[in-house]
């Protein structure tokens, strides 16, 4: 896939809300987990689509849009992916006060609001990934689309948000590709099949791979449906069956007939990728039985660390340990031991969007604004291994030679990207076999309960199924069972119905090990293999040491002083005192001259009036003396505020009074 590079320049200061903000500022601006001010992916590709759309028809059928972008509730989703566009990390962020004015031209109360904004002149940059069969026309279109921005954020109405775009290796401008698009014949297929690869006999033969999954965004894989407060929240692992799908569609992209082929073998297995310290270590699914000391031991300085399936002696012992909590998380193997990373130290990104679906289709009635947040986890690296017959694995891996670039989760255009990496591996090598005769196995992806075992106990479904799968008798096992909804679609039938299914984490303790171990981990539990459905692996023990990611220690620039809320408040205390707007604008004058100067001028007003209009006046030039001797720069700009809605209380007309 090539990727099309782009450059956005503001020309004006833009506002692109977060949708987020606190007691001080009503609005903050979007940022990465780095801390980088972002223009989201999200509201960029939102307006390219209307700008496309707002195409004459003779030049592009809307449907083609539709193809292109993806139509709200069908399956396919489009046939790109966009990044956020991200500022430098010192770019210029302003603050920005305004008001509402009545019909008389006087603020109204309670209207005051505070915002961020980026400054003029701040340049974003992010990138475009057209599918790999896409056909030229269409990625013209998505290039006219991206050249097309001419504003963003919010307050594009009133001038905010001003922006130029530029293409790496695009050297033709909008009016030119406009004619490009006008005589290109879209009767043609949208994505061009590729050649065949000539791979038609499927060699069967069991290669493992060991995947490494490096996002270059946020990754949204939600494992359970949408919650009360319209929240969409991710899990904190990448399931099998989307692991299954991206390697699929990647080898069905080169040859439908091995994808075919693979997708039927025994020998093709996925386990979830989950996060990992690095591209080296494999990581697993933490069991249910897995606990960790709520605080490090005031003796040792260490986490303590036990699992209710293992022995207790194999753990330290030396004093007695702080209170013992289950926690959800990974465990990170290495050749020096066992790490534990928690899911809640693992990265989080939130955003807020305010969508409004079904204005696109004339048929469909107009659907209300849809406002929800999305709970995504921040990029990071996956690990995972999967198996899968030798025809298909050559191709893939000379796919991912060309192009590694993969989307993963919800939303694929705008979130989860990133690049795949695979390697050859064998069994044996991996670190979690070393126990090569254990009887501890942990579950990684939810295992389908048969309808005539659902009304028994644990215990029993999963003795039989791993007996019946070649596991051997278990000797007790630890877990729950839950219904786990489909989200994937099938053609004509919409989603996947409910499954009861044992959830992930769950632990099982055989009699005896298994004979063959490999063959065994490759069938799994159950069925749904298809699905990602009934992997295991064997325990790798208890951890010794809690992971934490290394955090980027980064200098919070001081909160620029609210002068907008000082000024408002100045100003209701100078109206209330009878204060004219000259002599506000006389003082704020006088305070960017010399602040000398202001204070003296101020002093006159205490020895020339008279004291019973000094005693109405002092409360506030008391305020304002106090103001220069701390901060004379700031101050003149709480004066320019209260200024200006003075001249708004004396017959001003403004609708919006900003600074």
């Amino acid at each position: 896939m090539s990727h099309i590079n782009f450059t956005l320049t503001l020309t004006s200061d833009g506002e692109p809300a977060s949708g987020f903000g606190t007691g001080l500022t009503d609005d903050l601006l979007p940022r990465d987990g780095r801390g980088r001010v972002i223009i989201p992916s999200t509201h960029l590709k939102g307006i390219i689509r209307e700008n496309l759309e707002t195409l004459p028809n003779k030049i592009i059928p809307t449907e083609l849009v539709d193809e292109l972008f993806g139509r709200p509730g069908s399956c396919c989703s489009a046939l790109f992916h966009l990044t956020d566009a991200t500022a430098p990390e010192d770019a210029t962020i302003i603050g920005i006060t305004r008001t509402k004015l009545n019909p008389f031209g006087v603020a109204e109360q309670t209207t005051l609001r505070s915002s961020e904004a980026i400054a003029c002149g701040t340049r974003f940059t992010g990138k475009l990934s057209p599918n790999p069969c896409l056909s030229a026309p269409y990625t013209d279109l998505l290039k006219l689309g991206i050249l097309s921005l001419f504003a963003l954020g919010g307050g594009r109405n009133r001038g905010a948000g001003a922006c130029v775009v530029t293409l790496d290796n695009e050297k033709r401008t909008p009016g030119e590709l406009i004619k490009s698009i006008a005589r290109a014949d879209f009767s043609t297929p949208t994505l061009v099949s590729p050649e065949s690869s000539g791979r038609e006999n499927v060699s069967d033969r069991r290669i493992l791979l060991k995947l490494i999954f490096t996002a270059s965004g946020p990754v949204c894989v939600p494992e359970i449906p949408v919650v009360p407060n319209n929240m969409i929240r991710s899990g904190f692992t990448i399931p099998a069956s989307a692991v299954q799908g991206a390697i699929l569609h990647r080898i069905n992209d080169v040859s439908r007939s091995v994808a075919d082929g693979c997708f039927a073998s025994k020998n093709f297995r996925a386990w979830p990728l989950n996060p990992s310290d690095n591209g080296t270590n494999l990581s697993l699914r933490a069991p249910c039985t897995h606990k960790v000391s709520k605080s490090k031991s005031p003796y040792t300085g260490k986490y303590h660390f036990k699992d209710e399936a293992i022995e207790t002696s194999d753990q330290d012992m030396v004093s007695t340990p702080p209170p013992m909590v289950s926690a959800s998380g990974v465990l990170i193997t290495d050749s020096q031991g066992v790490k534990f990373w928690k899911s809640s130290e693992m990265g989080r990104t939130i955003t807020a969007h305010g969508v409004h679906n079904g204005d696109r289709d004339k048929d469909a009635p107009a659907q209300k604004r849809n406002l929800f947040t999305v709970e995504s986890l921040s990029p990071t690296v996956f690990t995972g291994i999967i198996s899968i017959p030798e025809t298909a694995c050559e191709i893939l891996l000379e796919s991912l030679e060309k192009n590694p670039f993969v989307q993963l989760g919800k939303a694929r255009s705008v979130r989860g990207g990133g690049e795949l990496r695979a390697q050859k591996v064998e069994f044996s090598d991996l670190s979690i076999m070393k126990h090569q005769k254990s009887t501890l196995f942990i579950v990684q992806s939810p295992i389908c309960v048969p309808k005539n075992l659902e009304r028994e106990p644990l215990d029993t479904i999963i003795a039989t199924l791993a007996e019946k799968a070649g596991f051997g008798r278990v000797k007790k096992t630890w877990g729950s069972m839950t219904t786990r909804f489909g989200w994937s679609r099938e053609p004509g039938k919409g989603l996947l119905p409910p499954r009861t299914v044992i959830e992930p984490g769950t632990v099982f303790k055989l009699d005896s090990p298994v004979n063959d171990l490999e063959e065994q981990l490759i069938s799994g539990l159950s069925t749904g293999r298809e699905n990602g459905f009934g992997a295991v692996l064997p325990h790798p023990g208890v951890a010794t040491v809690l992971f934490t990611l290394e955090q980027k220690i980064r200098t919070v620039p001081k909160l620029p002083k609210n002068f907008g809320k000082e000024g408002f408040e100045l100003w209701q205390d100078a109206k209330d005192r009878w204060l004219s707007a000259s002599q506000i604008s006389r003082v704020r004058e006088l305070v960017s001259l010399d602040a000398n100067k202001a204070l003296a001028y101020l002093e006159r007003q205490r020895t020339d009036r008279p004291d019973k209009i000094w005693d109405r006046w002092k409360g506030v030039i008391n305020k304002i003396e106090t103001g220069i001797l701390t901060d004379s720069e700031h101050m003149a700009k709480v004066l320019k505020v209260c200024q200006d809605l003075l001249v708004a209380d004396e017959g001003g007309n403004s609708d919006e009074i900003s600074v």
